[in-house]
């Protein structure tokens, strides 16, 4: 076809002509829609037969004036003779374009026409035709929109100005969850984190009432599955057709993992400025402490007689004894120790070893440790000394979050699916608040005060070093759980 347009139009006005029923209102034979080409080449789009006959004598009736035809600038009344008999013909011009044009042909092989069967024709034609050439421009134009709200990533929530969500789009599916159109006719409040909820509700007012556009970035979203979502937010007025803000459109871009990128960039600094400050120190550190080690053990051998003056030297081989462990902890953390290598090992034999290790550091407090290794886990590829340094390091957490009593669970698990070993400590201490859970594995970040603040950080450093993943979840006096995830 000449234009794209034309084929589909013509279809949905010979549509309408029949529901009209044209031919009770003109005498009509033979109904349709041709163009000419600026060379004078015609071709037939669209035709109503309310006669049979051969559709070919039409086509050479056409090429016979379509010189004529094509001049046309309004409705004209052409006649042929075709063996005695007379044939009419109505001619409707009815769109323009630079190389070709549309017409409309009504034909009556046994009567006549007269003007006032043209200007019947002539009105139809043109209001049908162009109604329905504005219906599929506008659901052309509607379309256009539709795939441009749901082909972007981004997603995009329309509110009312009682902040109800009126609308939502498909790249919504990404951040909010593949049933988030559920959410449409709530409040747009059940979507963002509490403590967001009052900075995005002064946003939304501020921009009804204002009349502008406003940003926020950081915000954090609750998508279907109860995952937090970190966004950043365009808040712009929606206006009805005479100005009017009548709601607002929330633009939300999901920077999740930018965040935990910009995280990730700010502990390799801190881990930088730290090795740096390590390298440079702890051995300085280390030999004094070694030389009032020995002789303190000298007095002490020579003050074994004298209890004493004994009381005294043991506080200070005991204290000297924790700054070297602090020490050795810092060149652990900062990695000034030899390289261990890949392995593969059993997760559920290291989590043995830790077990026995931890159950003998309880610190005389009540713990009960209760472990469930599930079997036949898949061997994973590790460090191995550093894999239960870390696991270690998370259980020594745990029991220092128990004040006196309480219990510690070890559990291991194959997550088939994902290929990945997961393990599970957790325990009933005292928990962490929501609002910290992201420091804690930040260098020396602590709330304990005999703590150096490190220990998570190791364990997190070795696990995320290893291609493995750790998520925090704890609720303040109940439950603190550390899920440790393990590729294999």
């Amino acid at each position: 076809m000449i234009h794209s347009n034309v084929s589909c139009v013509v279809d949905k006005t010979l549509k309408r002509f029949q529901e009209l029923k044209l031919d009770k209102m003109i005498t009509t034979d033979y109904y349709g829609f041709i163009t000419i080409t600026k060379e004078r080449k015609v071709l037939i789009d669209g035709e109503i037969f309310f006669k049979d006959f051969d559709n070919e004598l039409i086509i050479k009736l056409l090429m016979r004036k379509s010189n004529e035809i094509y001049q046309l600038e309004k409705g004209h009344i052409l006649e042929f003779n075709k063996d005695s008999k007379i044939i009419s013909m109505l001619i409707t011009p009815i769109r323009y374009q630079e190389k070709y044009k549309v017409f409309s042909i009504s034909c009556s092989f046994e009567n006549k026409y007269n003007e006032r069967d043209l200007w019947i024709n002539n009105f139809v034609t043109k209001v049908y035709y162009e109604n329905v050439l504005l219906n599929s421009e506008i659901i052309k134009e509607r379309d256009y929109l539709n795939n441009l709200f749901n082909s972007t990533d981004l997603f995009v929530i329309g509110v009312d100005t009682g902040g109800k969500i009126t609308s939502i789009n498909k790249g919504a599916n990404e951040i909010l969850g593949p049933d988030c159109e559920s959410i449409i006719g709530k409040n747009y409040g059940t979507i963002i984190c509490e403590r967001h909820t009052q900075i995005v509700d002064k946003l939304v007012k501020n921009v009804i009432m204002e009349n502008k556009s406003y940003k926020k970035s950081g915000c954090i979203l609750i998508n279907s599955n109860k995952k937090k979502v970190i966004v950043s937010l365009t808040i712009s007025p929606i206006h009805n057709h005479i100005g009017e803000v009548v709601g607002a459109v929330i633009i939300g871009n999901d920077i999740t993992k930018l965040k935990i990128y910009e995280r990730e960039l700010e502990q390799l600094r801190q881990f930088a400025n730290v090795g740096e400050l390590v390298t440079s120190t702890a051995h300085e550190i280390r030999n004094p402490l070694m030389n009032i080690r020995g002789c303190a053990k000298i007095l002490e051998r020579n003050l074994k007689n004298d209890p004493i003056q004994l009381e005294f030297i043991e506080p200070i081989i005991s204290q000297v004894d924790r700054l070297n462990e602090i020490i050795k902890n810092m060149l652990s953390y900062s990695f000034i120790i030899k390289e261990e290598s890949y392995s593969y090992i059993s997760i559920n034999e290291v989590l043995e070893k830790c077990y026995n290790v931890i159950s003998l550091h309880k610190n005389s407090k009540h713990i009960v440790i209760k472990k469930k290794f599930s079997k036949n886990l898949p061997l994973v590829k590790y460090k191995n000394v550093q894999l239960q340094q870390a696991i270690i390091n998370i259980l020594f957490n745990s029991i220092e979050a128990i004040e006196s009593e309480g219990e510690i669970n070890i559990e291991s698990y194959n997550l088939e699916n994902e290929k990945k070993v997961l393990i599970c400590i957790s325990d009933n201490g005292k928990g962490i608040k929501e609002n910290k859970i992201d420091e804690i594995f930040d260098p020396f970040y602590t709330t304990k005060d005999k703590s150096t603040g490190i220990g998570l950080a190791i364990a997190e450093r070795f696990i995320r070093e290893q291609g493995g993943e750790i998520k925090v979840s704890s609720s303040i006096k109940e439950r603190t759980k550390f899920d440790i995830y393990l590729p294999y």
